[in-house]
């Protein structure tokens, strides 16, 4: 009997905290440019190592978006920068030992995306050239968001490591 009681007595106080609904109001936040599965820096300790693009993938796609519920009405210009620098605190974090991509085994007509209106998502085609490179090895090589317009940068998810895996 006392536990139905206390059981009463529980669901009473739980009930009776609600004191009213409210709305919530994001009209004041602007949109932030990230990278949808930007993957460096990790977001956690126990987050698994990124996996790996099997060898001879002939195309990596280099996407930004727009992190809001709506398109903007404008259109943007991302531009992404190759980031070297990740190479090291990569290898660091996972011990792996991943050389850079050498630089006649990819291209990009451009680093530079144009996003239209009314649209929340584009992305850059980066060609590889497997034949250019040594299929025994692991390569990696970086993307970072270095400009967006006027638009804020998520700081946690503006760049993307992709690594090619050898044979």
């Amino acid at each position: 009997m006392k536990i139905y009681i206390c059981f009463l007595i529980l669901a009473g106080l739980a009930f009776g905290c609600k004191k009213s609904e409210f709305v919530l109001d994001y009209s004041g936040i602007k949109p932030v440019m990230i990278i949808p599965n930007g993957n460096w820096p990790s977001k956690s300790p126990y987050e698994p190592q990124p996996s790996d693009s099997l060898f001879g993938v002939q195309q990596l796609k280099l996407y930004a978006r727009f992190s809001y519920a709506t398109p903007l009405d404008k259109p943007a210009k991302v531009t992404f920068k190759e980031d070297p620098t990740i190479l090291d605190g990569y290898n660091a974090k996972w011990g792996t030992n991943y050389k850079a991509l050498p630089a006649g085994a990819y291209r990009s007509a451009t680093l530079e995306l144009d996003i239209p209106a009314g649209v929340r998502q584009a992305f850059i085609p980066v060609q590889v050239f497997p034949t250019q490179f040594n299929g025994t090895d692991d390569y990696l090589i970086a993307y970072t968001i270095s400009s967006a317009e006027d638009q804020i940068i998520g700081a946690n998810a503006k760049t993307i490591v992709f690594t090619i895996k050898g044979q």
